[in-house]
């Protein structure tokens, strides 16, 4: 019954810092000893909050797993909102960028500019937005964000997605034998629909919650603090000051019609 209820989450298509911007709310607010069992908010503040355990990898580390995968030399534009998962990304982005804009600008003004690349970061629908205008005036830039990597991306496009970059937390064709719970291939067949990685996580932080209370019932975030393990969803530990560290994102490109893992070892 648990694989059933988490894996469609029905807020899946919403703003993608509402993830991050409810856990921080519920961290902030939760009551002593409580723990919040983290699979939905990436922002690196939240996931440093007490009482937080993380299953996914930091914000700081989406951009720069999509900058990885570009070719060397590559001119980069980057469109950010202003919200924290927004400013971690951006922040975790470890290369000099051509031009850096906001949603509120006017797509011809990053056109102008000629970049190799476009790499976005804000709400859904503001990057589908950005992302229909570019796409006749940047015919051979590469383009990528956080948005294509939700299976249900073409439909929300309302076009061709091929050849969109997203960073993503997990991918069906990911292999691994996890310690805890069934193999990815198992959760893939009990799904009678195209999974997401924001359904998959929440699957792998309720497995891990379950392992913490069966280590310590008095005390599950003390177990959630030493815990070593994995999932299909994949590695699970805590840095010393609380974030995600043995996770680590893939990205995927869209080519027909489905989602193609481009690399599945980038730095979480």
């Amino acid at each position: 019954m648990l694989l059933e209820h988490l894996l469609h989450p029905h807020d899946v298509i919403r703003d993608i810092e509402d993830g991050s911007d409810s856990t921080r709310a519920v961290a902030l607010a939760r009551s002593a000893g409580a723990v919040v069992w983290n699979h939905g908010a990436a922002a690196d503040d939240v996931q440093r909050l007490p009482g937080v355990v993380s299953v996914p990898s930091p914000a700081s580390g989406y951009l720069a797993a999509v900058a990885q995968v570009l070719p060397a030399g590559c001119r980069i534009a980057v469109v950010a909102a202003r919200g924290p998962f927004a400013r971690f990304a951006v922040a975790g982005l470890d290369l000099p960028a051509a031009g850096r804009f906001s949603f509120a600008g006017d797509p011809t003004a990053i056109a102008e500019l000629r970049p190799d690349a476009v790499l976005a970061c804000g709400r859904l629908e503001r990057e589908v937005a950005l992302f229909r205008a570019l796409r006749p005036l940047l015919p051979d830039a590469l383009l990528g964000g956080v948005s294509p990597g939700l299976a249900a991306f073409p439909e929300v496009l309302g076009g061709d997605p091929d050849g969109f970059l997203a960073p993503v937390q997990w991918h069906p064709d990911l292999r691994g034998e996890p310690e805890l719970g069934p193999r990815a291939a198992e959760v893939v067949a009990a799904s009678p629909r195209p999974l997401d990685y924001v359904a998959a996580q929440a699957y792998a932080a309720a497995l891990v919650a379950a392992r913490c209370l069966e280590l310590d019932p008095d005390d599950p975030l003390a177990a959630a603090r030493t815990l070593r393990t994995s999932t299909f969803f994949g590695a699970f530990e805590l840095a010393p000051d609380g974030p995600q560290t043995a996770h680590r994102l893939a990205v995927v490109r869209w080519r027909g019609g489905r989602q193609e893992l481009v690399t599945a070892s980038c730095p979480g």
